[in-house]
Order: structure tokens, then C-alpha cells, then sequence
């Protein structure tokens, strides 16, 4: 008996059984092993695009856990999986404002302030690009030569000094009644990611599930269900 491959519609041929006598199938084009049905909730239809909603409306790790009935570590890594599926969008040339600024959180701890910083176009509410790290030149120099390599024409920040150093004076505008828009957006990620909020126990243990619940959260849409496992 022979099935069609769940991840490249290849033909796969029996290849021995699971320890509970569920039948296994070998994929010789993508090499990998499979089974015709899952009990496992994690394995089922849909699983990976129903933590991509809830990631994106605010659930932590382990409320998923209980809601999904699925174990944390499980879902810690399909988290990180689906976030190296998403790739960031193209940058428009010549947008004509871009916002930056910085959301101060944790990581690990609340005696470790991290800093997010990102590129709003004011135009289309798009973010361009993020970074996550301290509040220093390197990190803030990565979201500003994305704004400045895609040929922008006006880059708006709040007072931070460090800005007049990375940015260009005829794109610079340093005024914090000129980005509203991406002090409203800071206000979004608050309310919709827990482990943003002010004043809570909530906060991300390590900087790479930080940076893929917010890749989610940034460019969740992006992803292609097709490469989803179970999702045909």
C-alpha cells in the first residue's frame, strides 16, 4: 500500500511500524517518515494556523498548552518553526515616511531590559523591519539602514540622541508629536502581546521566542498555509 507524501505529494512506500502498531511510510524524494493519520493533537489539521491566531491575539505559551492540549515545549517549538517560515516583506522603494522608535520589555528577567525597536511606514501602517537588544548604535543601525536602503525621503523619531548619529540630517525630523502613528502601534503591541504589558509577571524567557512572537504577530498573514503540516 502506498500514500501520497504529506509535504511533497510524492510517493511513499511502507517502511515498518510506530511502537503503538501504526503503519509508517517512507518519503524517497523528501526522505522523511510519516503516518497516514495522527492522534496526536500537535500532528493534526490546522494546528500550526490555529497558534499563529492565537500567538497574534495575545496567548502565552502555556495557556496554548491547555487550550490546544498540547505540551509547552511543543508548542515552544512549533512557534519557533512557524516564525522561519515567515520571511519579511519587500521593501518598497521610495516609501515617503517611515516612523521609528523603541518599546522597552524584558528578557529572562525583570533586572534584563531589553528594547524593540521598529520601522513604521506612515503611509500603508506596514512594519518594514525590527530588532530586538539593547538600546545601543548596533541595534538601533539595523532598522535605520533598512529605512535608509530603501530610499525613503523623511525618517521620524522621538528625541533620542543616539538618532542624530545613525540618520542623516536632510531625512531626519526628531519630534515626538511626529509619530503618532507608531505610538499608537507600541500601544497594539501592549495590549495584544501579554508578554509586552506594563506592570505584569509576563515576559519572554529568551530572546529568540521574543523575536518570533513578534515576527507572528508583525507578519503572521504572510506565512503559507501550504507549507503547514497536515494542511493540504
Amino acid at each position: 500500500m502506498k500514500m501520497d507524501c504529506k509535504y511533497c505529494k510524492g510517493n511513499c512506500s511502507k517502511a515498518g511500524k510506530q511502537k503503538n502498531g501504526v503503519q509508517r511510510y517512507y518519503c524517497k524524494t523528501c526522505k522523511k517518515y510519516q503516518q497516514q493519520t495522527y492522534n496526536y493533537t500537535a500532528c493534526q489539521k490546522g494546528t500550526d494556523p490555529m497558534i499563529v491566531k492565537l500567538v497574534r491575539n495575545g496567548v502565552g505559551m502555556r495557556s496554548i498548552s491547555r487550550i490546544m492540549n498540547i505540551a509547552v515545549s511543543t508548542v515552544i517549538r512549533k512557534v519557533r518553526q512557524i516564525a522561519e517560515r515567515i520571511k519579511k516583506p519587500a521593501v518598497m522603494l521610495g516609501e515617503n515616511v517611515v516612523e521609528i522608535d523603541e518599546l522597552r520589555t524584558f528578557v529572562g528577567a525583570k533586572i534584563k531590559p531589553c528594547w524593540i525597536a521598529y520601522v513604521l511606514c506612515s503611509d500603508t501602517r506596514q512594519i518594514i523591519d525590527f530588532s530586538v537588544g539593547g538600546r545601543t548604535k548596533q541595534m538601533l543601525g539595523k532598522v535605520v539602514n533598512t529605512a535608509i536602503l530603501a530610499g525613503v525621503k523623511c525618517i521620524k523619531t522621538d528625541g533620542l540622541i543616539l538618532y542624530k548619529y545613525l540618520i542623516p540630517s536632510d531625512l531626519h525630523i526628531s519630534n515626538a508629536y511626529k509619530i503618532n502613528y507608531i505610538e499608537r502601534y507600541n500601544l497594539n503591541l501592549r495590549t495584544h502581546l501579554k508578554r509586552l504589558q506594563r506592570r505584569t509577571i509576563c515576559f519572554s524567557r529568551s530572546k529568540v521566542l521574543l523575536e518570533s512572537c513578534l515576527k507572528i504577530y508583525f507578519w503572521g498573514e504572510r506565512i503559507d498555509v501550504s507549507t503547514v503540516r497536515g494542511v493540504k
